[in-house]
């Protein structure tokens, strides 16, 4: 099984290039100009970190992708500062100082991050002020001011680095879940809150209705009018759709001409009278670029007692049943009784299909 990287690693790839820069260049070249000087421990504590950055694929597996993150960049910064202490004797390691706010941000986010950052810098004043006073002393006023520039300036580029990053992935998602014709969810973002809304029933007694809502003659459309109308059609329903249901609700391109809405916190009795009040203002409306526009719905109540998979499939048996009544109907999937919602529609789709074609 090949390790997995985190989210945030995969979707940026800047940012593995540049925690692969930092173990595999950046550091150990850090290390071997150490360990010219002399200083050992420095140099094996940057090897070290080294080390730790790639070892991060391998602790996701045993913490998970959050954990993970958190335990490394800690470790880092334990290291960052050890790795400074054995040359308390000169200025400030500006590798560390520059690298790793970058790193703890991008990463990290901008909470951890910054609180690291934070730590990482005051753990290094701490140590300069009580062990290597000599040392604050000899240097210039101007060796620290350039030392502070380049940590602020480092956290302030990790900062502004960060939040386009966040903006470009909820975009990214916001793109990922919604239909670029009608912005209505796509098939995608609907099962995601479908799953969510599942988990809910399971702890509520709170009824959710879900409805089937069908274009008719949507084929004759395209074929008489053109794409580009078609295309127009779709959009004015939406916009429709959006001023009937409430924010809570979830709408949804099901595909094509077909649209799934999730009434949430609604028995069917009460989105009968929505759904009607829909089909009722669409078969009247002068507004579209069509003449006689109409829908064929199927509804059917999801509650805690109905899986997800049988709700869909009665609220489907229902949208056949409302075009082999004729179309520019509504059938609710309990039409037929309490115990068993689809027994007064036919069984069989390619029943339901002869009568509606």
């Amino acid at each position: 099984m090949e390790p997995v990287l985190p989210r945030q690693l995969i979707n940026q790839p800047t940012l593995v290039r540049l925690m692969m820069g930092i173990a595999l260049i950046i550091l150990p070249a850090v290390a071997w100009i150490d360990f010219r000087q002399g200083y050992y421990f420095s140099a094996a504590v940057e090897l070290t970190a080294a080390g730790v950055l790639l070892a991060m694929v391998f602790l996701i597996r045993s913490l998970g992708v959050h954990r993970s993150i958190q335990v490394t960049l800690v470790l880092m910064c334990i290291l960052a500062v050890l790795g400074s202490v054995e040359k308390l004797d000169s200025t400030p390691n500006f590798a560390w100082f520059s690298v790793m706010p970058f790193l703890y941000i991008s990463v990290g986010g901008i909470r951890l991050g910054s609180i690291l950052t934070a730590a990482h810098f005051s753990a290094i004043a701490v140590f300069y002020l009580s062990f290597a006073r000599s040392v604050v002393d000899s240097l210039a006023v101007g060796t620290w001011i350039q030392v502070g520039l380049a940590y602020l300036t480092a956290t302030g580029i990790a900062i502004s680095y960060e939040r386009v990053q966040r903006q470009l992935r909820k975009r990214l998602h916001a793109l990922a879940d919604h239909d670029p014709l009608t912005g209505l969810l796509n098939r995608r973002g609907m099962e995601k809150r479908l799953t969510e809304l599942e988990s809910f029933l399971r702890r509520h007694e709170v009824p959710v209705t879900l409805a089937l809502l069908d274009i008719d003659h949507f084929k004759s459309v395209n074929d008489e009018h053109g794409h580009d109308v078609g295309d127009r059609v779709l959009k004015e329903l939406a916009r429709e759709m959006r001023s009937v249901f409430r924010e809570s609700d979830y709408i949804a391109r099901w595909g094509g001409e077909e649209f799934l809405v999730a009434l949430t916190s609604t028995n069917i009795a009460a989105a009968t009278k929505v759904l009607e009040r829909l089909r009722a203002q669409i078969a009247e409306s002068s507004e579209f670029s069509i003449p006689s526009l109409t829908l064929s719905m199927g509804a059917a109540e999801w509650s805690a007692g109905v899986d997800l998979a049988s709700a869909l499939k009665q609220a489907d048996v229902a949208l056949y049943g409302a075009k082999g009544k004729g179309r520019n109907a509504l059938v609710q999937a309990i039409e037929a009784d309490g115990n068993h919602p689809e027994s007064q529609l036919p069984a069989r789709h390619d029943a339901l299909l002869d009568q509606a074609s």
